[in-house]
C-alpha cells in the first residue's frame, strides 16, 4: 500500500513538473512566432538632437520596414544615459521595449555613475561606430590640438573640455590627458546636445562632437574643428587630422547598438537580430548612416557578446590609467 501510494505520489509530482515546465519552454517560441503584433518602443537615454538619437530614428526607421510594426523612439534623457537605461531594465522582457546603448553603460558603471553594466540586459546587436571630432568656438586662438597641448602644458587645468560625466564624452578628454600630459578642467553636461551649445556659446573652451551632431554647426561656421579620434582621417571631412597625426596616440569611436531586458526570450533576440543584420545590411540604412559620418559595424548577438567583454576590459584599463576608475 505504502509502495503504491509512494508511486501515485511520485507520478503526480511528475506530471505537475511537466505541466510546469512544458509551457515556459514553448512560450517563448510561441511569442516569437507571433512576434511583432503591436507597436515597439525603442528607448534613447538623451535628449533628442544629439547624435545617439540622430542614429537610432534611422535604426528605427528601417527596423519599421523590416518588422512591418511601428519602432517609436521614446527619449528618457538624464543622469548620462542612466534613467533611461534604468527604465528600460525594468520594462516586461516581451520584446516590445528596445533599448539604444552605447560605451556609455559600461563606462558609468566603471565610473560608479551607476551599478548595472552591459550584462544587467540581454544584448541584441552592435549597429555603428562613430569617431569624434575635438571642436572649439571659432574665436578661440588653437587651430590644432597641437597648439591645445602646447597652451595646456603652460596652463594647466585651465582650459575647459565639456563632457557628460560617466558617458564616453569623458572618456575622450581623459585620453587626451593622459596621451598628452596635460591636464584639462573637466565640465559636465547632461547629453550632446547641451554640450554643443556650450562649446558654441564659448561657455567651455573644447568639446567632443560626431559629424551627425554637430553637422549643422560645421555648416554654418559656428565650430572650428582642431582633430579627429579615428585611424585616419575622415571622409567627410578630409582637412581634419587625426590626433595621432598630431602626436596624441588616441583612437576612440562610441559604438551603438541594440539590447533588450534581461531573460527576454532567445527566440525573439534571434528575430531581432535578423531583422536588424537586414537593416544594416539595406543600401538606405547604410546611405542615410554615412550622411552622418558614422560607420555600419553590425555585428550579430554572439559576436556583440564578445565585442562588449573586450570593449569592457579595454575601457577599464584606460580609466585606471587616466585615474578615473571606481575603486
Amino acid at each position: 500500500m505504502y509502495s503504491r501510494l509512494t508511486c501515485i505520489i511520485a507520478l503526480v509530482g511528475l506530471f505537475l513538473l511537466t505541466a510546469c515546465s512544458s509551457p515556459s519552454s514553448g512560450s517563448g517560441e510561441e511569442a516569437a512566432a507571433n512576434y511583432p503584433s503591436k507597436d515597439i518602443q525603442l528607448v534613447v537615454p538623451w535628449d533628442a538632437g544629439g547624435d545617439t538619437d540622430a542614429i537610432n530614428r534611422i535604426v528605427a526607421e528601417e527596423l519599421e520596414k523590416e518588422l512591418g510594426q511601428s519602432v517609436v523612439v521614446k527619449n528618457v534623457a538624464g543622469g548620462s544615459g542612466v534613467i533611461g537605461a534604468q527604465q528600460a531594465m525594468q520594462a516586461n522582457n516581451d520584446g516590445y521595449t528596445l533599448l539604444a546603448i552605447h560605451d556609455s553603460v559600461a563606462m558609468s558603471q566603471l565610473t560608479g555613475q551607476s551599478d548595472f553594466g552591459y550584462f544587467d540586459f540581454e544584448p541584441v546587436s552592435l549597429m555603428t561606430s562613430t569617431y569624434q571630432l575635438v571642436a572649439t568656438n571659432p574665436s578661440n586662438p588653437w587651430d590644432s590640438m597641437e597648439d591645445v597641448v602646447q597652451d595646456a602644458k603652460a596652463k594647466p587645468g585651465e582650459i575647459t573640455y565639456a563632457a557628460s560625466i560617466g558617458s564616453t564624452s569623458q572618456l575622450e578628454p581623459a585620453l587626451i590627458q593622459t596621451a598628452a600630459d596635460i591636464q584639462f578642467n573637466i565640465v559636465g553636461y547632461d547629453g550632446t546636445a547641451k554640450r554643443m551649445k556650450a562649446v558654441v556659446a564659448n561657455d567651455v573652451s573644447l568639446g567632443s562632437v560626431s559629424i551627425a551632431a554637430g553637422k549643422d554647426y560645421m555648416e554654418d561656421e559656428r565650430m572650428k574643428l582642431l582633430g579627429y579620434t579615428g585611424e585616419e582621417r575622415s571622409p567627410e571631412l578630409p582637412e581634419v587630422p587625426t590626433l595621432k597625426e598630431q602626436g596624441i596616440d588616441v583612437i576612440n569611436a562610441a559604438n551603438r547598438g541594440i539590447v533588450v531586458p534581461k531573460d527576454t526570450p532567445e527566440a525573439i533576440v534571434s528575430k531581432l537580430n535578423e531583422a536588424l543584420e537586414k537593416v544594416a545590411n539595406s543600401p538606405s540604412f547604410k546611405e542615410k548612416i554615412a550622411s552622418l559620418g558614422t560607420e555600419v559595424n553590425f555585428k550579430g548577438t554572439e559576436a556583440y557578446i564578445e565585442f562588449l567583454k573586450k570593449s569592457e576590459e579595454d575601457m577599464k584599463d584606460s580609466l585606471e590609467k587616466s585615474g578615473l576608475l571606481d575603486k
